[in-house]
């Protein structure tokens, strides 16, 4: 008569710890991809309200929202002032369903007056990307207008956008102090002109009926995901409090509420997707980044497409028209 066993031994304990093993080697990564593809599809969706936003203002407006929004100044007079503007965001807040919000900011005074303080701290999800890695989660220390001169004061704090018009692409170097944009093919958001001192002389916002490369074939917004955290290629490049200020990236541009000065929102001709996220296209998808054509569709880019083609995307009429798929 055999005997009844009791229990499992030592070699079947140690097969189903194994098996069990594989199963979670197989399983982590798969929810890990699953979850990263609803990221991103999420990110999708995202700027293509934020891309439909641009284009019902435009059609309310007539003309994309300003890239210096508000009415204190007629204009930026220095470059400096390009700083304190409300943002093209703040611009599309009533066709985004947020009127109440919008209503409550004070357009008529800088971005960053306190008595905007309230309005600009608030969150507003389509703004963000979910997959997004930054250290702060604010903005931290926005400084008060100075009048057209550097300011010394901290006013608050801003909350974060990780997406960015895209103005268009530098060709050549920019010389130090000098406000020569010779070197800038522009896309769909318009141009500005600067004297020799980089003093502005003129802003014109844009209008999409300007883009003869093509709606479907030019991007108007583009993912600039960690801001402020400075990161290159995957990496904490430069967390914020920046290192070396000077050679980091701007602050405001970081906070959906507020401009930048419009070199920020330049890309160079050698800079390639998830480069750097001080300009240019940046992400934390997998090998690309999502960006909001013109036309209101959206495209997932490779890291590894052309630079060129890249370059052609960005622009609104210099016939280089692409074809992507």
């Amino acid at each position: 008569m055999t005997p009844h066993r009791h229990g499992i031994s030592l070699t079947e304990t140690l097969v189903a710890i194994s098996i069990v093993g594989v199963l979670l080697a197989i399983l982590i990564p798969a929810v890990q991809s699953f979850r990263e593809t609803a990221r991103r599809a999420t990110c999708q969706n995202h700027l293509r309200q934020l891309s439909l936003a641009v284009q019902n203002h435009e059609s309310a407006h007539s003309g994309l929202p300003d890239l210096y929004y508000g009415t204190f100044l007629k204009q930026p007079r220095t470059a400096i002032d390009e700083f304190y503007f409300h943002s093209w965001m703040t611009a599309v807040l009533p066709q985004l369903g947020e009127q109440p919000l919008f209503e409550q900011i004070d357009v008529s005074l800088p971005a960053t007056d306190a008595s905007n303080q309230s309005a600009l701290n608030t969150p507003i999800a389509v703004f963000v990307c979910p997959s997004t890695s930054s250290q702060n989660r604010i903005v931290p220390d926005i400084s008060a207008y100075n009048g057209g001169a550097i300011s010394t004061k901290s006013i608050g704090t801003a909350a974060r956008s990780d997406y960015e018009a895209l103005v268009g692409v530098n060709h050549k170097p920019l010389s130090a102090g000098s406000g020569d944009l010779s070197g800038i093919k522009f896309g769909p958001w318009g141009d500005t002109r600067y004297d020799i001192n980089r003093k502005p002389i003129a802003y014109r916002s844009g209008r999409l009926a300007e883009v003869s490369d093509g709606l479907s074939s030019t991007i108007l917004i583009g993912e600039r995901a960690g801001r402020p955290d400075m990161y290159r290629r995957g990496e904490a490049a430069d967390p914020y409090p920046y290192s070396t200020p000077s050679r980091g990236m701007d602050l405001h541009q970081a906070a959906w509420g507020i401009s930048t000065h419009i070199w920020w929102l330049v890309s160079g001709h050698e800079q390639s997707i998830n480069d750097t996220n001080a300009t240019g296209i940046y992400s934390f998808h997998v090998a690309g980044a999502n960006v909001g054509m013109a036309d209101g569709s959206v495209r997932f880019l490779s890291e590894s497409m052309d630079q060129e083609v890249l370059n052609a995307m960005v622009t609104r009429s210099e016939g280089d028209i692409v074809v992507t798929e």
